[in-house]
């Protein structure tokens, strides 16, 4: 389903354009460590905090591969249920679904999707440029991966719904308009 959403010109921007990552594969990395995405090739799924760093850097999780990111998902998610209390208010489609945009800040048209892995179909191809999740109450994370399943879907960017419900992520020039797959869980 497309529909197109009124903007919201007051909303802060959440731009995602280089990461300081806390850990790799669950173990800490040097406080100085800086990587911008590009020019690590090692990691290749990230999870972005809705914090930065003094430097507007976005402070992150690197997974080195899709296994290393399942063991932390499954750890994680049981403290996410603990943390877990009162739901907020209703976004877009719903809190069911996490909602994709064609342009910045929630503009333009936008698709959702409640649960699972979906290839994206070739008009929303290579289109998303911002994001708000679902509500943490009924998924736990959204994830975009830079190619299909038929192509092996390569590296992916993830926002966990406890930390992003609420908050649009606008995607910068390493990830707008270059998702060919989504995944909610």
């Amino acid at each position: 389903m497309i529909m197109v959403p009124a903007t919201n010109a007051a909303e802060k921007d959440y731009t995602i354009k280089s990461f300081h990552y806390l850990t790799v594969d669950e173990k800490d990395v040097n406080s100085l460590a800086k990587v911008n995405i590009e020019s690590n090739k090692e990691i290749k799924i990230t999870l972005v905090l809705p914090k930065q760093n003094q430097k507007g850097d976005w402070l992150a999780y690197g997974f080195t591969s899709e296994e290393t990111f399942q063991a932390f998902i499954e750890k994680d998610k049981q403290k996410e249920k603990q943390k877990l209390k009162n739901d907020i208010g209703i976004m877009a489609s719903g809190p069911c679904c996490t909602d994709f945009y064609e342009f910045k800040n929630k503009g333009g048209q936008y698709i959702y999707w409640r649960s699972g892995f979906k290839d994206l179909p070739s008009s929303w191809n290579d289109r998303i440029s911002s994001l708000s999740t679902a509500s943490p109450s009924y998924s736990y994370m959204t994830i975009l991966w830079e190619h299909t399943s038929s192509q092996g879907k390569g590296k992916g960017v993830s926002f966990r719904h406890s930390d992003w419900y609420g908050i649009t992520a606008n995607m910068a020039s390493d990830w707008d308009n270059k998702a060919s797959a989504i995944e909610i869980k």
